[in-house]
C-alpha cells in the first residue's frame, strides 16, 4: 500500500544544533524525501511536551494530535499503516 496516494504528509522536526548541515546528510543517507523543520532551540520540542527523541505525532485533517509516542516507530508495520490510512477515510 502506498501512503502517498492517501494524501498523507510526513514532516520531520530536527533539534540538531548543527541545523541543515547535520540534517541534510542524514536525510540523504536514509533516502528520506519529506521536509525537515529545524528546531535547534527546542522551542517546538518543549511546546509539544517532548522529553526525549524521537517523538512521533499523528495529526488528523483538522490539525488535532490524535496519537503520540516517544521512541522508535516502525512506520512500515501493518498496524501503524492501517491506523494512519484509517484517518484518511
Amino acid at each position: 500500500m502506498e501512503l502517498k496516494d492517501k494524501n498523507i504528509r510526513i514532516v520531520t522536526i530536527s533539534i540538531d544544533a548543527g541545523g541543515v548541515s547535520d540534517v541534510a546528510p542524514f536525510l540523504a543517507e536514509h533516502h528520506y524525501t519529506m521536509p525537515a523543520l529545524l528546531d535547534s532551540r527546542t522551542e517546538l520540542f518543549r511546546k509539544l511536551g517532548l522529553v526525549g527523541t524521537p517523538g512521533t505525532f499523528v495529526v488528523d485533517r483538522s490539525g488535532l494530535i490524535v496519537a503520540r509516542g516517544l521512541g522508535p516507530v516502525s512506520f512500515d508495520h501493518p498496524d501503524f499503516r492501517k491506523y494512519v490510512v484509517g484517518l484518511t477515510t
